[in-house]
C-alpha cells in the first residue's frame, strides 16, 4: 500500500469514526442538547441503531490504528491520541456515561429507607448542598413525593431522587412499584413497571423535552417517563399503571405518617471505591444541581433549549398540580385553588372530581367522587363529608408548566 493510499484510507476511516461517535453524543448524551438538538424520530433511530453505530465507530478507528503503525508518517502520534480520544469520550458519553452516571435501584433490596426519626440526619445535607430551590429554613420545608405502599407511607426527596432516577418503592396491592424521577420536571411518578404483562427493567436513557426517557433492558424500548408506555408502541399504546403521589412537606409527612419512612440514596457511600463515591458526589451535586437548580429554576429559559413553544396562560416555571381522566388533562395552582375556599368539585373527562389544598399542610390531593353528591370538605387522607374517597392516580405534584403544556398541547387551567 503507497503512503498516499494509506493516507486517503486512514482519513476516510477517521471521518467516519468521528461522524458516528459525534452521532452517539449528539443524539444519546442528552448534555449536548445544550447546542444542538435533533427530531424525536431522528434521536429514537439513533436508538435503535445504536449497535450497529457503535460497531462500526470501533471498527473504524481500530483500522486507523493499525494504518497508523505501519505508516507512522500519516500523522504525529500526539494528534493520533488527541482524536482516539476525542472519539472515545463521544461513544462513552452516548452509550455509557447514562447508566455509570444513573444506576438504578430498582432491585427489592437495593434501594434504602430510614424512618422519620432518623431523616432529619440525612435532610439535613439537603441544606448544605446548594439545594435551597424553595427557600429551605429548615427539614420541615423540604419538599417530599408521598407513595402509600403496603409496607406504609414512603417519603422521597428530589434531592435523593436525582440520582437514580429509578428506585424501587415496595409494592402497592401486591404490585412492585417503581419511583420514577426526573429533575428536569420536578415530577415524580409511581409506576408498576410491567407492560402487557411483562416486567420492565427500567434503565436511564436520555432527557427529550426537559423530561426524563427511560428504557427497558428487556426490550430496548424507550420509555418517555410522563408518558409510560414504550416509544414503539405509538401514542394509543398500553402504559404502565400509576399509583397515586403527592407532595407535601417532609414536616407534613411526619405529622401525618409517624411510622413512615424516607428514601436516602446511599450509593456514594455503599461503594468501596473512593473514585466511584467521588464520581456520584461530582454528578449529583455537582452536574445535576446545577442542570436542575441553577438552569431549571434560576431562569426564565428551559435548562435544555429543546421547547419552544410556550402557554403565556401561566408563568413558564410555575408549579402546577397537573392530571388527566382519559383524554381530558386540566392544571391547577395552589394560589388558585386557595382562592377557591381549598376545594374545588369538578368534572374532568366526565369523571367528578374533587380538587383540593390543604394550607395549613402545604399539600394538594385529586380524589375520585363517586358518591353522587357535592364534596364540601375533605382532607389529604380522603375523609369527606361523604365518606372515604379515593386519590387520583394520574396527578402530577408541582411539575412546571412550560413542561406539562409541553406534552398536553389541549390542556385546560384551573377549571372550576
Amino acid at each position: 500500500m503507497t503512503v498516499i493510499t494509506a493516507k486517503w484510507l486512514f482519513w476516510t476511516l477517521m471521518l467516519i469514526a468521528q461522524g458516528l461517535a459525534f452521532l452517539m453524543f449528539k443524539d444519546l448524551a442528552d448534555i449536548s442538547q445544550w447546542v444542538v438538538q435533533s427530531s424525536r424520530d431522528f434521536t429514537m433511530s439513533v436508538w435503535y441503531s445504536r449497535w450497529p453505530i457503535f460497531t462500526a465507530t470501533v471498527l473504524a478507528i481500530l483500522g486507523c490504528l493499525v494504518l497508523w503503525w505501519r505508516q507512522r508518517d500519516i500523522l504525529s502520534a500526539k494528534w493520533l491520541a488527541l482524536l482516539t480520544l476525542l472519539c472515545v469520550i463521544n461513544v462513552y458519553s452516548g452509550i455509557a456515561n447514562p447508566f455509570l452516571m444513573f444506576r438504578p435501584q430498582q432491585g427489592a433490596d437495593e434501594a434504602q429507607f430510614v424512618s422519620v426519626k432518623e431523616a432529619p440526619a440525612y435532610l439535613e445535607t439537603m441544606l448544605y448542598a446548594s439545594y435551597e430551590k424553595a427557600g429551605f429554613d429548615g427539614v420541615d420545608d423540604i419538599s417530599v413525593i408521598v407513595l402509600e405502599t403496603d409496607q406504609g407511607a414512603r417519603a422521597y426527596t428530589d434531592y435523593y431522587l436525582l440520582q437514580p432516577h429509578v428506585v424501587n418503592a415496595g409494592t402497592v396491592g401486591g404490585e412492585d412499584v417503581v419511583m420514577t424521577y426526573c429533575g428536569l420536571t420536578n415530577m415524580g411518578i409511581a409506576y408498576s413497571p410491567v407492560l402487557e404483562g411483562k416486567p420492565l427493567q427500567l434503565r436511564v436513557m436520555t432527557q427529550l423535552k426537559n423530561n426524563l426517557v427511560m428504557w427497558d433492558t428487556h426490550s430496548g424500548e424507550p420509555i418517555q417517563q410522563i408518558w409510560g408506555r414504550t416509544e414503539g408502541s405509538g401514542n394509543n399504546g398500553a402504559a404502565m399503571k400509576e399509583w397515586p403521589t403527592l407532595r407535601m412537606p417532609f414536616g407534613t409527612f411526619r405529622e401525618m405518617y409517624p411510622d413512615g419512612l424516607v428514601f436516602v440514596n446511599g450509593i456514594e457511600q455503599a461503594s468501596g471505591n473512593f473514585l466511584v463515591r467521588l464520581w456520584d458526589k461530582l454528578v449529583r451535586d455537582g452536574m445535576m444541581l446545577h442542570a436542575v437548580k441553577t438552569l431549571q429554576w434560576q431562569t426564565d429559559e428551559p435548562a435544555f433549549p429543546t421547547i419552544t413553544e410556550f402557554d403565556d396562560r401561566l408563568p413558564n416555571k410555575k408549579l402546577v398540580w397537573a392530571f388527566n381522566v382519559g383524554d381530558d388533562t386540566v392544571a391547577y395552582t395552589k394560589q388558585f385553588i386557595a382562592e377557591e375556599g381549598g376545594l374545588i368539585n369538578v368534572q374532568v373527562g366526565g369523571q367528578p372530581l374533587v380538587v383540593f389544598y390543604d394550607a395549613a399542610r402545604d399539600g394538594v390531593a385529586v380524589f375520585y367522587n363517586n358518591t353522587g353528591q357535592a364534596i364540601h370538605s375533605v382532607d389529604l387522607f380522603g375523609h369527606s363529608n361523604q365518606g372515604q374517597l379515593q386519590r387520583l392516580e394520574t396527578l402530577k405534584s408541582g411539575i412546571f408548566w412550560f413542561i406539562w403544556y409541553e406534552f398536553n398541547r389541549g390542556t385546560d387551567v384551573n377549571r372550576v
